[in-house]
């Protein structure tokens, strides 16, 4: 209606934000728990898998005094190795190194003193479903892990979903978006998320460690698609 103006257009935007609310809000959203000893980040290459769990890790030790160490099963690359034990030499914890499964379960009972453990993966092209399998040989998934797919806010939706898809033998727990700072196109994390059912721990913004990480929560997410109400 011509007459209706601005107001049908404010209904019919106050109907979209409340069928949006209603499909995000039954869906797992916020940071760690501290229910589970091992905190485990999995993803494509390039997301910043390996500062965003030094972030998190960060955190971990600086907000809750929490007694960690580190894991790492990407021996692909020698700079990762290197630049999560510049990490873990900065927060004064352990850094063990895993080449097979036999090495993780070693380097489990060399942590059970820890109060969180968190592991780095290896960034590979997980479109193909081998490396998703070699990563479930690398890795003991089990009920003490939770599990975090890191996607960048760059990535198509189709890629998004072909390797979220991959990954169906990896139990996840929710996702990481990273380089919000780098788009204002928040389409394909809100389809992604309502289409698996699957909601977001953290949302990161830049490189600065632990500074530029937030967690995600409905209403943030409600903030980013619809803009901030101004009373």
């Amino acid at each position: 209606y011509k007459s209706g103006g601005k107001a049908a257009e404010k209904q019919v935007f106050a109907w979209a934000k409340e069928i949006v609310k209603e499909k995000l809000s039954p869906l797992p959203f916020g940071g760690i728990s501290f229910q589970k000893k091992y905190i485990n980040v999995v993803g494509p290459t390039g997301v910043g898998k390996t500062t965003t769990l030094a972030k998190i890790a960060a955190r971990c030790v600086l907000e809750h005094g929490k007694n960690i160490a580190f894991i790492t099963t990407d021996t692909y690359r020698i700079a990762a190795i290197d630049q999560l034990k510049t990490y873990a030499n900065i927060l004064n914890v352990p850094l063990e190194v895993c080449y097979n499964l036999q090495d993780f379960h070693e380097a489990k009972k060399k942590l059970s003193d820890r109060d969180v453990v968190f592991i780095d993966t290896a960034g590979r092209n997980f479109r193909h479903l081998q490396y998703v399998k070699d990563l479930r040989n690398m890795i003991d998934f089990n009920e003490e892990m939770e599990t975090f797919l890191v996607f960048a806010l760059t990535a198509k939706y189709e890629d998004m979903k072909t390797i979220y898809e991959q990954f169906s033998l990896i139990p996840i727990d929710r996702f990481i978006f990273t380089k919000l700072d780098e788009t204002t196109h928040y389409g394909a994390m809100f389809n992604l998320m309502m289409e698996y059912k699957v909601g977001a721990a953290y949302l990161t913004n830049g490189q600065n460690v632990p500074d530029d990480m937030m967690e995600a929560s409905v209403e943030q997410m409600m903030n980013m698609l619809f803009g901030v109400e101004r009373t």
